[in-house]
């Protein structure tokens, strides 16, 4: 964890939905290996969780090998509104454990989860959900 540095990317709307890349770059000087999903929950500006963390998107994975100052992504995904439920209060941040950490890193996010749906992808670097 400590030579992972973790960062939010683009964030993108479609269909209904609210995309937001969750990036992670390796600042080691040597190559680190991920694979699978990171562990994903918003948190108020108390760092209380806000509602249930991010389920699995179910896409399968592989790992993916980062070289030095390379990054790879995570997609979290929520609806763009209250379509099929109401929407949660907005977080401040996100507190993300990479795949297989126990570590957490609480990187300064506004996200609001709407319609009971939070869910996140696999690290890649196609940056796909």
């Amino acid at each position: 964890m400590s030579d992972l540095y973790l960062s939010m990317g683009r964030k993108e709307g479609a269909a209904g939905s609210l995309y937001w890349a969750i990036q992670f770059t390796n600042t080691a000087t040597t190559a680190c290996a991920l694979r699978g999903y990171p562990g994903v929950s918003a948190l108020d500006t108390s760092h209380h969780q806000i509602g249930p963390a991010a389920t699995h998107s179910g896409s399968s994975y592989g790992t993916v090998t980062l070289a030095p100052a390379h990054s790879a992504s995570a997609i979290a995904r929520t609806t763009n509104g209250p379509v099929g439920g109401p929407c949660l209060r907005t977080g401040s941040y996100l507190r993300i454990y990479p795949p297989g950490s126990r570590s957490a890193a609480l990187v300064p996010a506004p996200w609001k989860t709407c319609s009971g749906i939070f869910q996140v992808g696999p690290v890649n670097v196609d940056g796909t959900f």
